[in-house]
């Protein structure tokens, strides 16, 4: 009996070994599936054409459509396809799926996805476009070329994604003789869509960015580029908080040249909740109709009652031998109810602060900042430092308030931007 009971666990062993593949190609073929469906939104449509399941290995083929109309007639202006047939081969692992996916007309766009889906639908992934020269077609053609660009990561089926971006060089030539060329764009980012909007971090930078005029002269040069995104959602508050840096080594034009741009700007403490449904509106109907209008207010109201912060940490560059910094927060309290009824409640309820400094090489390079600085220090509402001038002030009850006492009301600064 003890034999018997040996030979059914190993004939039972032996039985789900040689069925296991069956399994592995079911299941991905459910992943698969249900992966292609979750593709679908308002500019794509993704289509299973086929789906030919063996024993060891199978072959997919997929439809991507571009059915967003503006996105669909710029690229048949640029000679470019609406319609994407993927091929994909797939292997069956014991705990995952290999696949190697490439475009049916792949020299127009040479690119191979490779993938590694594990049973619960995590996936590893590799993206790699070849070098890429594209020319649009008619008389006056606009010709693209980029060399070989990778993008990879993991993304699991909870939606969470890290990934690296690597394109080392882009090229542009107009038909008028314009030239834009972009070298060594890497990336990276860890995170989530959140509906509608990134929950993490990203961080981009660019070694050079160019443009040049018809004879070649440099119209706009940028040099040592970054950009960095990072936001957070607090689960106990449903709080949410964005903040973006940039900077910039150089910036090169034909009027002049700024060095060592420095921006910090951040969102915080923001309602995610009726910020999601304000997105979520703004998203399906980007040209806002009068129902869509009265649908969004009340969510503008929630954002507003429950109050958020707008905050600029650091605003600061070089003009020629001279220096600017700046630095502002205003903050919408808590209670400031029913905007929409009454949007004249907003400015006076709001409060915060303001500090901008000018250095003296700036100040004297300039004549147009020396007109403005000398009507200010008459009017005692900037501060001559050392090294510069230095304005200070704090936002209350609609008024900025400097630090001599004067006042001056919020809204005649805003006045000339509302106006236009």
């Amino acid at each position: 009996m003890e034999q018997l009971r040996k030979m059914g666990a190993i004939g039972g062993a032996i039985a789900l070994s040689l069925c296991w593949p069956l399994a592995v190609g079911q299941i991905g073929q459910n992943v698969v599936t249900d992966g292609v469906a979750s593709l679908n939104n308002a500019s794509v449509e993704a289509e299973l054409l086929n789906y030919d399941r063996g024993y060891l290995s199978s072959t997919v083929q997929t439809r991507f459509t571009v059915v967003d109309e503006s996105l669909k007639e710029q690229l048949e202006i640029d000679g470019l396809p609406t319609e994407f047939v993927v091929n994909s081969d797939i292997s069956h692992g014991l705990l995952s799926l290999s696949a190697v996916s490439t475009l049916v007309d792949a020299e127009k766009l040479p690119l191979t996805l490779t993938t590694k889906t594990e049973l619960n639908g995590n996936t590893d992934f590799n993206f790699v476009l070849s070098q890429l020269n594209h020319q649009s077609s008619g008389e006056n053609s606009t010709s693209v070329s980029i060399t070989k660009s990778t993008l990879s990561g993991h993304a699991t089926v909870l939606g969470q994604i890290n990934y690296e971006l690597s394109i080392p060089s882009v090229q542009i030539d107009f038909p008028t003789g314009e030239e834009i060329i972009l070298s060594n764009l890497t990336g990276t980012g860890e995170g989530k869509q959140a509906k509608g909007y990134w929950l993490g971090n990203q961080d981009f930078s660019i070694e050079s960015f160019s443009v040049s005029d018809a004879s070649m002269q440099p119209y706009l040069a940028i040099d040592g580029s970054t950009y960095k995104f990072g936001s957070h959602l607090d689960e106990v508050t449903k709080r949410l908080q964005s903040n973006v840096k940039l900077g910039v080594e150089a910036i090169k034009t034909s009027d002049g040249e700024v060095n060592n741009l420095d921006v910090d700007f951040e969102l915080s403490n923001l309602d995610s909740e009726s910020f999601e449904k304000v997105f979520e509106i703004y998203q399906s109907s980007p040209v806002m109709t009068q129902e869509d209008i009265e649908s969004i207010v009340p969510y503008i109201d929630i954002l507003f009652a429950k109050g958020f912060d707008l905050s600029m940490n650091k605003m600061s560059l070089n003009l020629g031998q001279g220096e600017f910094e700046s630095k502002w927060l205003v903050s919408v309290p808590e209670g400031t109810e029913n905007v929409s009824s009454n949007p004249a409640t907003i400015v006076p309820a709001l409060t915060g602060n303001l500090s901008t400094y000018f250095s003296n090489e700036l100040v004297q390079e300039y004549p147009f900042i020396r007109e403005g600085i000398d009507e200010l220090i008459v009017m005692e509402m900037i501060k001559e430092t050392g090294n510069g001038y230095e304005i200070k002030a704090e936002l209350s009850k609609g008024n900025l308030v400097f630090e001599n006492g004067q006042e001056i009301p919020l809204i005649t600064l805003l006045m000339p931007v509302l106006l236009q």
